[in-house]
């Protein structure tokens, strides 16, 4: 099987996290990272040294390039690949008439200079709306709520601790786009213990009735207090008729890691020869107009 080629275009954080997710995959090849010229005296090594450079052009045999500079860079970066004929792969974090326009410059770019360009290869706010997007379809009428915190926020909570069955807890409060508080208790629970009775317990507790609380359960709370983000995706039914259904995403996450992993699937899913702009997707890409 031959492999593909990736170029890594900046050597952030993601640029860094993309390198990890090539140098574990069988099918792909790091051809090299481009830098800027100040940043090449000595380039940090990795698992087979590939080429540190400063253009593109310097690298061979390249089927992809990953673009992976800040997002104020990102178009520029981007347009110039493309003039190279250099299919691409972007995840600039640009929200509504902002990500319209760049991503139509980019596919106008990319059938002029007869190559391909797949946008929207990231976490938020690209997957993201996608998967609430799911949630709208299977429940079309309800109300939706995205929250986004950081584990980092959480405090040790005595309340819920003191729950017969729970280890330790930890509690973290967000609000919501309408100023709406709502409260996260996030439990590592004994062995045996049930949930729901955890749940119902630490719920009806004077100290959390009086604000909105949702009651996680975690494996290994010293783990979680590690980890970087979070976000909790709610679609709650609601009409004349019910039982009404129910859908919640609770996730905690490394943003970067994860745009890494999906801007990697991106590239997979670029056919040799394609060209003009495409949307990303986890079930395939999507031709922009």
């Amino acid at each position: 099987m031959k492999q593909r080629r990736l170029a890594i275009i900046g050597w952030g954080r993601l640029g860094r996290a993309c390198a990890d997710v090539i140098h574990e995959a069988p099918d792909l090849s790091l051809a090299g990272v481009v830098r800027r010229a100040e940043s090449l005296g000595t380039p940090p090594p990795l698992p087979g040294a590939p080429p540190f450079v400063g253009h593109v052009r310097e690298l061979q045999a390249v089927d992809v390039a990953l673009v992976c500079v800040p997002s104020q860079a990102a178009a520029g970066i981007a347009h110039e690949l493309l003039q190279e004929r250099m299919p691409i792969v972007e995840c600039a974090a640009l929200d509504g008439a902002a990500a319209q326009r760049h991503h139509e410059a980019l596919a106008h770019a990319a059938a002029r200079h007869r190559t391909a360009a797949v946008v929207g290869a990231g976490w938020d706010p690209d997957l993201l709306p996608q998967l609430r997007r799911v949630f709208e379809l299977l429940i079309p009428h309800g109300r939706s709520s995205v929250s986004l915190h950081v584990a980092a926020g959480a405090h040790h909570t005595a309340a819920a601790a003191g729950v017969p069955g729970v280890q330790d807890a930890l509690c973290s409060e967000v609000h919501d786009a309408d100023g709406t508080m709502r409260r996260y208790v996030y439990v590592q629970l004994a062995a045996g213990a049930d949930l729901q009775r955890v749940r119902e317990q630490v719920e009806s507790d004077p100290v959390f009735a009086q604000v909105p609380t949702q009651v996680l359960e975690v494996a290994d709370l010293t783990a979680f207090e590690r980890g970087t983000e979070g976000v909790l995706v709610e679609r709650l039914g609601e009409g004349a008729q019910g039982p009404h259904a129910s859908l919640v995403l609770e996730a905690r996450l490394n943003v970067t890691q994860f745009s890494a992993r999906l801007m990697i699937d991106a590239a997979r899913m670029l056919v040799p020869g394609m060209r003009g702009g495409c949307r990303y997707t986890p079930f395939g890409l999507v031709p922009l107009p």
